[in-house]
Parts: C-alpha cells; sequence; structure tokens
C-alpha cells in the first residue's frame, strides 16, 4: 500500500507539472518536429547542425563509440497516449571521449534552454559520463546533433511509460531517472553491441533470473572504480534482496542488438552506483 501511494503521489505531480507546462509543449510532444524545422518555439536556443555526423563513416568510429560517453534525458508527457517519452541524448559517436569536466559544468536549466531547440522538456536529468565497456559499437546515429553548451549530442532512443504502468512501478521517480535503481526501462532504439570471447563480463541477475550485463560504467559514486577492478565490485553495491553480481569470461562471441523481431527494444537499468546494464538471453 506504501508502494502504491508513493506510485500515485509521482503521478500525481508529474500531471501537475503536465498541466503547468504550456499547451503547445504539450500538444507538440506527441508528433515531435525534426531538429531543423522547430523554429519557434524557442528563437533563442541554438540551431542543431544540419549535416549528420554519421553522413561517412570514418575508421576509428568503433573507437569513437567506446569512449567516454556523456548522456542527457528529456522528458514529455503525451497527453494523446497518456504516455511519458523520455528521449536519450547522447555524446557516443561524436567525440571519443566526453569532456567530463565541462559536461559537469552544465545546469540542467542551460541543458533544457538548449534543447529547446529540438523539443519541449519537461524535465531534464543528468545521465551522467559513463566509460562503455562492448569491443563493438554498431549502434547507429540516424539523427541530427545539437549543441549543449560546447558538447555535440544527438537523440539515440526513447523510453516510453504508460501512465498506469507509472502507478505501477514501486522504484520509480519520473524526474529522475538515474535514481531507480534496479529497474527495467524499455528502450526504443537501434543498437548492436558485441563483445568478444574471453571479454571479462560483468552482470546483475533479478530474483526472476533475467540478466543484464554492463556496458557502462562510471566513477560518479564509486571514485576508484576502473575497468581492471569491476569484478571487486560486488560488495559495494546495495542491491535490492534476491538480486546477484557476477563477473566471468566470455566464452563464446556475445552480441546484443535491436531488430525488427523484438520491435527495435530493450530493456536497460541503472544499480545504485549508477553504472549501466542492458538486457540479454544466453
Amino acid at each position: 500500500m506504501v508502494a502504491v501511494k508513493k506510485s500515485l503521489s509521482a503521478v500525481l505531480t508529474l500531471c501537475l507539472v503536465c498541466l503547468a507546462a504550456p499547451v503547445a509543449a504539450q500538444v507538440g510532444s506527441a508528433t515531435p518536429k525534426p531538429a531543423t524545422t522547430d523554429k519557434t518555439t524557442a528563437p533563442s536556443a541554438p540551431v542543431p547542425e544540419s549535416r549528420t555526423p554519421n553522413a561517412k563513416i570514418s575508421q576509428n568510429l568503433a573507437q569513437r563509440r567506446i569512449g567516454l560517453v556523456c548522456t542527457v534525458y528529456a522528458g514529455n508527457f503525451d497527453w494523446w497516449t497518456l504516455t511519458l517519452r523520455i528521449k536519450q541524448y547522447s555524446t557516443m559517436g561524436l567525440v571519443e571521449n566526453c569532456d567530463e569536466p565541462h559536461y559537469d559544468s552544465l545546469t540542467l536549466a542551460s541543458m533544457q534552454a538548449q534543447l529547446r531547440a529540438v523539443q519541449q522538456p519537461l524535465f531534464v536529468v543528468r545521465g551522467g559520463a559513463h566509460r562503455y565497456l562492448m569491443d563493438v559499437n554498431l549502434a547507429t546515429l540516424p539523427n541530427p546533433y545539437i549543441r549543449i553548451g560546447e558538447l555535440l549530442f544527438s537523440a539515440v532512443g526513447e523510453l516510453r511509460i504508460g501512465i498506469l504502468d507509472l502507478v505501477r512501478m514501486e522504484n520509480y521517480i519520473p524526474d529522475n531517472l538515474i535514481a531507480s535503481n534496479y529497474r527495467p526501462f524499455t528502450m526504443n532504439g537501434n543498437i548492436q553491441y558485441i563483445w568478444n570471447i574471453g571479454k571479462p563480463i560483468h552482470r546483475l541477475v533479478a530474483p526472476n533470473g533475467d540478466r543484464y550485463i554492463m556496458y557502462g560504467y562510471t566513477t560518479r559514486v564509486i571514485k576508484q572504480l576502473t575497468q581492471t577492478n569491476l569484478a571487486e565490485m560486488g560488495p559495494l553495491l546495495n542491491k535490492p534482496e534476491g538480486w546477484k553480481y557476477e563477473s566471468f569470461l566470455l566464452d563464446k562471441t556475445l552480441t546484443i542488438k535491436t531488430t525488427p523481431a523484438n520491435g527495435f527494444k530493450v530493456d536497460f537499468l541503472f544499480d545504485d552506483a549508477n553504472n549501466l546494464y542492458i538486457k540479454h538471453e544466453d
């Protein structure tokens, strides 16, 4: 009952925020416009670059997609479908390593103002800077990029959460996705991650047996964390009852990708140290 009350409170808070938002923002979220066509909602916001950086695949593109990646999440409520839609913006593929100090210097207010060039976000969440762990990242970048501060971001995925699901969720904070630890979310996007044979793998196993591979780690919470000591991280996590953290070496190539067969959807989650995991099937 306490969990239900918390969920209802979160949904009511979100709806109040939505009601307080301009009507144009609510309606516009139902039919997002291309980044280059929205020129009326925020004249002062920077206009996204007109070219797409993936027009020509460079030889070092794989390396540019597995370095330090910064993310920003921007949410809107779609009144036509009663759905919370959260877009994920990423520096992946646009630069080898995100400038983390500059990223940390950006305020949420400035991020939200600059994102008005492509949407009218009700809230913005700093996703953090993560070091990617896969050997090959073939995720596509179909969208134009936009400048936030001195960084380039591109929309790489979207979460869609219905209002009934919001009510049922026991561990979800509408305007703070990162704080919703160990809560799987479904991402719509075009990804393909590959880990080679012999690669050290670190994963969470849920009580129901679902397995989530760590694909990005951060030093935001555990400052001493490095790629070489991830196997020792388990005791430092405040895992819910029934969850397990384990490490092992791959005995075969592992590929996780979205396809038409799975609707280009994949589940991911955060642990309480803000590390990123993606669901996989053996």
